[in-house]
């Protein structure tokens, strides 16, 4: 059943995005609190360097464990990779924030099924992306 599971690109991809999602909670909070930020500007300064810090990890734990190569060339990773991978992050974050959640609330759709749905498509998006651009070579 391990096998299976370690053979299941989407699986994976989910599970490590999972773990990313944790990660930022456990780093916003360490930083909100170890800091002790009051302030919602300071606070919301944190979550902007807690997203770019998990962006960053979680771009290096799909390229380790997602789409993994037994070869590593730094150069790459740094000019295209890291860029596109920033890129579609931010693309979904765009989809969601300015078109998904606007058209959704506007329907009526209550914020927590509304959020859930944007976590839904933005998820299948950068999947998407990520398969067919940022790691194409896996």
């Amino acid at each position: 059943m391990l096998k299976k599971f370690y053979q299941n690109r989407i699986i994976r991809f989910l599970f490590f995005g999972a773990i990313t999602a944790v990660f930022n909670v456990v780093l916003i909070a360490g930083l909100i609190e170890s800091l002790d930020l009051e302030e919602s500007l300071h606070r919301n300064l944190a979550n902007v360097v807690s997203i770019e810090i998990s962006v960053f990890f979680s771009f290096l734990v799909y390229r380790l464990w997602v789409w993994s190569s037994p070869q590593w060339n730094l150069k790459q990773m740094l000019r295209r990779e890291v860029p596109l991978y920033h890129l579609s992050c931010a693309a979904a974050i765009v989809i969601r924030s300015f078109l998904l959640f606007p058209i959704l609330d506007w329907l009526g759709l209550h914020y927590v099924a509304n959020t859930l749905v944007g976590i839904i498509v933005g998820s299948g998006f950068n999947y998407t992306v990520n398969d067919r651009v940022v790691f194409k070579s896996r």
